[in-house]
């Protein structure tokens, strides 16, 4: 019999109770040759490891260091958020002593979708609709304080442009000149179409009132990962090269005469996303997280190690 042919073995049991025989098939296959190689498994497709980095562009301030943005998503997951009050106007909202901030943008900037990630909560309604948000919503977060307060107030705010409402701005701008506890706003800007007319006007706004503000590209993904398939380090790096562009463009709308500081803009643009992970975290939004907590004061601060003291030895002791 040749080594390439199967062998059966059958094995007959004969039931004593239903008195039948059951034959049970046992196929025994020869090993292959030894001169016959298995296949190779494929390796993994490598992808180049993402630069972080280059989802901030700080032209006048110091990055976070990876402490300090760990620190930040604690403390967003520390306690889920809680919702405060929601507004249809700048007198009838609630107030208080604790520091807030606020998000605004034009219509379906993806201003719901970020603030679901940030606070790690869906607490905003997204929608395709432009105009879904038409109140002034407060949330809580990082849990009350030891005197009732609560630690940090984020206020999300109606859109405008389409789908907008001209009662809706004058409330806003109430709210932006008036508030004393708003300690930043942050403007969301479109990472695939750049700082639009509306979006100038607004920061016009801030600026004639003095409004503290940042700005922040949302979308980053269309821009980095737009299609299914991952980009190759070369399409990837001209994909950075083509964002960072859009953040310099960002810069010149906050500063657009170099030798007149805005004092009132926060010099850095943060981009970011709330679909696309990247290491276990989602795009930019520590970096926010981390932004946030800065404007009211509650970033964790890097220590300055201190020289130790030098000890003076007086002249008559060296010179005798």
């Amino acid at each position: 019999m040749q080594a390439s042919t199967k062998l059966r073995q059958c094995l007959s049991i004969r039931s004593p109770k239903i008195g039948i025989s059951i034959k049970q098939h046992r196929c025994l296959a020869i090993p292959s040759s030894p001169d016959r190689q298995p296949s190779p498994t494929p390796s993994p497709r490598t992808y180049p490891k993402f630069p972080t980095e280059s989802l901030s562009y700080h032209w006048d301030t110091t990055p976070p260091t990876p402490t300090q943005l760990s620190h930040a998503s604690k403390f967003f997951k520390m306690q889920p958020p809680t919702f405060l009050w929601s507004a249809p106007k700048f007198k009838t909202m609630d107030f208080g002593d604790s520091p807030e901030v606020c998000f605004l943008g034009r219509s379906n900037v993806g201003k719901s979708s970020l603030l679901n990630a940030l606070l790690c909560k869906k607490i905003a309604h997204t929608s395709s609709k432009p105009g879904r948000t038409k109140l002034m919503n407060a949330f809580a977060v990082g849990g009350p304080e030891e005197d009732g307060k609560n630690r940090l107030v984020v206020l999300d705010m109606p859109g405008y442009g389409k789908g907008g409402r001209a009662e809706w701005g004058k409330e806003i701008l109430k709210y932006l000149s008036k508030r004393r506890q708003l300690k930043r706003a942050f403007l969301l800007v479109d990472a695939e179409h750049g700082v639009k007319v509306s979006d100038r006007q607004i920061l016009a706004l801030f600026k004639e009132h003095e409004v503290p503000y940042q700005i922040v590209l949302s979308k980053a993904d269309k821009v980095l990962f737009h299609g299914s398939r991952t980009p190759g380090h070369d399409a990837l790096t001209s994909r950075i090269s083509e964002l960072r562009r859009t953040m310099e463009k960002v810069r010149d709308a906050v500063q657009p005469d170099p030798e007149n500081d805005d004092e009132h803009a926060f010099g850095e643009a943060i981009a970011c996303s709330s679909e696309k992970w990247i290491e276990g975290h989602r795009m930019g939004i520590d970096a926010v997280r981390f932004a946030m907590l800065q404007a009211a004061g509650l970033e964790l601060r890097q220590r300055t190690r201190l020289a130790k003291p030098v000890e003076i030895i007086p002249h008559d002791q060296i010179f005798g």
